[in-house]
């Protein structure tokens, strides 16, 4: 199996990435500094954090690595202040680096409590409060439950008294001291501390910010920005830089009549420097597959000395995709072993299926590693399940094809399913589409089209071909939890979403601009939009006007979305929907009005159904 976690083995092929960035922080000019290290999700960033820290080497070098998880502060109440206790409690931690500043590290976190005062005094109430602003422990003694020891009682008054004191002295000297006031003192007292130790500099690495919650992903900046970025740091910071917008445009809403884009501004503000991590192509995600399977069967030493090699020769950056036999010419010609006899069958059996599967499978994957993952552990997890359930197992190569049509539509995985059903030596409807693809797919009827995008077409051309012959009960079986109508969004591409967040975002006015670009592009593509939208649809979350022109526009999908509007909430289907239905069925009478006759005796009002259909 392949763990979904961060990996100090470049498989990859980022070194270069980390190579540069070591280059740029060690460059004493560039900080402070922050680098927004941007990639999707799955697509490898963790791992070049990694790769980025081995780079680094602090111990060869007067600069400090501190990583940091902000998806763990994800609980707290004030992010800001989780942040900046984490960083500098990780300082103080660093006896090697640290310790003459440990004092002036001391002090900081103490400041640090006085931007917790406003937390808490939400959280603790007026006793608090009163407490801090007098210099005086009885109010907040006074909350205190009525049943608490005498003895104990009197030692929370004395240190009480001295701690409310001291917080008072330090840090509440000045009542009319504003926020802007502290901030400004806190960047000077860390500037200064970090100046004392004579380290060159620190650098943050921050991951999983794009997990948080919007709030969360604001308040990490924005500690990052107000109070941390001083000289002698470079903060670095791993996300997905669709997300880090969204959560701005929730925060700082687009205002009306104006083109800047607050997300784009608020980004650049706060980033000096974008380095974006490209989204592997269809030929990088076959060889990750190829790569996956030889890295589970060799042992570790040797899977480091195979993919030296293949950087070395430069086979990576070429446009051809790697081979079976160029991999396993480099395994013999290099002396690699694997992990045991029995692995280097696995190896050889399994390497061969994957083969012929990755070309399709690739397409799928949408440039994510993480995905490519998943898919391998499904293929291997399902093969040992088949070999537990069924005592003459199953064809590996049919289980890999089958787990393929599930990654490229799991509509199609599910509709080949019920013909599965109707098998007696043969599946007779999988078998036409079949012959009808390889003779014409432009000829494909439209209920069929989605069988004739090209990613399917070569789908059907993988062995086994006569895919047709086989009953595949076994296979869906082992497959039955994903026959259930539930429908994933992740891992689509980046145009898909693009084109998704515009349709969020249409209004009727803008709507036809949206469905221009929607026809023009590429099948696979189309088949994501939309089955991504036909859920919302049945559950009443698109406006009648977006419904009725991608009605208009995927002519392949019009049945589909039919039996999605079928289902619809009954109070979905009020006067408002009228003019749309009824241009829907003037587009296509034969695909709308059997839909409206069934819908008229269920969810459809008989004076709404006469609105829709009179002329």
């Amino acid at each position: 199996m392949w763990l979904d976690n961060a990996s100090d083995i470049d498989i990859l092929f980022y070194g270069p990435y980390a190579k540069l960035i070591d280059q740029i922080v060690k460059t004493k000019q560039y900080n402070p500094l922050t680098i927004g290290l941007f990639g999707l999700w799955g697509a490898g960033k963790s791992t070049l954090l990694e790769l980025i820290k081995t780079e680094l080497d602090e111990e060869k070098n007067n600069i400090a690595c501190i990583q940091l998880n902000a998806w763990m502060f994800e609980g707290y109440e004030d992010a800001k202040v989780a942040l900046m206790e984490a960083l500098l409690n990780q300082l103080r931690a660093n006896e090697s680096k640290f310790s003459g500043i440990k004092d002036k590290l001391g002090a900081l976190l103490r400041r640090i409590d006085y931007f917790k005062l406003g937390t808490d005094i939400i959280s603790k109430g007026a006793p608090l409060a009163a407490s801090i602003v007098s210099g005086n422990p009885i109010p907040l003694l006074l909350s205190l439950p009525s049943d608490i020891d005498g003895k104990k009682v009197g030692e929370l008054i004395s240190g009480a008294t001295n701690s409310v004191k001291e917080f008072k002295d330090n840090y509440v000297k000045d009542p009319n001291e504003t926020t802007v006031e502290n901030i400004r003192k806190f960047r000077d007292e860390f500037e200064c501390a970090l100046e004392a130790s004579k380290i060159d500099n620190v650098i943050v690495l921050v991951d999983d910010l794009d997990r948080c919650n919007p709030d969360r992903i604001i308040d990490t900046l924005e500690a990052i920005k107000l109070f941390l970025s001083v000289k002698r740091t470079t903060f670095i910071i791993a996300a997905d830089e669709t997300v880090i917008q969204y959560a701005i445009k929730r925060k700082f809403p687009p205002i009306d009549g104006s083109s800047v884009e607050i997300s784009k501004e608020y980004i650049e503000k706060i980033i000096q420097l974008p380095i974006h991590i490209p989204e592997l192509s269809s030929k990088d995600i076959e060889n990750y597959l190829l790569l996956l399977i030889a890295q589970l069967y060799l042992k570790e030493d040797d899977f480091v000395k195979l993919i030296k090699k293949l950087f070395e020769e430069e086979i990576v950056v070429r446009e051809s995709c790697i081979s079976l036999n160029e991999i396993n010419d480099f395994i013999d010609s290099l002396g690699l072993t694997f992990k045991s006899e029995l692995d280097n069958e696995q190896y050889l059996k399994n390497s061969e299926v994957i083969t012929n599967i990755k070309a399709i499978v690739s397409a799928t994957l949408k440039g994510n590693p993480r995905q490519a993952k998943r898919f391998l552990n499904t293929f291997m997890t399902k093969r040992n399940l088949a070999d537990m359930y069924f005592k003459d197992g199953v064809d590996v190569q049919v289980l890999a094809k089958m787990l393929a049509l599930q990654k490229i539509n799991r509509d199609l995985f599910k509709e080949l399913n019920e013909w599965n059903k109707e098998f007696d030596i043969e599946n007779k409807k999988l078998k036409d589409i079949y012959m009808q693809i390889k003779k014409n797919p432009s000829k494909v009827a439209d209920q069929l089209s989605q069988w004739a995008v090209p990613r399917v077409i070569n789908w059907m051309e993988v062995e086994p071909k006569e895919l047709y012959k086989i009953n595949l009960d076994k296979y869906f079986y082992l497959s039955r939890e994903e026959l259930k109508n539930n429908i994933s969004i992740n891992g689509l591409s980046e145009r898909a979403k693009n084109i998704l967040e515009k349709i969020g975002l249409a209004s009727e006015a803008t709507i036809e601009n949206i469905m221009i670009e929607l026809r023009e592009i590429e099948p696979g593509v189309l088949d994501e939009v939309i089955t991504t939208l036909l859920p919302k649809i049945k559950d009443g979350e698109l406006e009648w006007y977006v419904i009725r022109h991608i009605f208009e526009s995927a002519k392949g999908y019009r049945g589909k979305i039919m039996q999605e509007i079928k289902v619809m909430p009954k109070i979905k289907l009020g006067l408002p929907c009228v003019p749309y239905l009824k241009k829907m069925l003037i587009i296509s009478n034969g695909c709308v009005k059997p839909i409206l006759d069934e819908m008229k005796s269920k969810n459809l009002k008989e004076s709404i159904y006469k609105k829709i259909i009179a002329n």
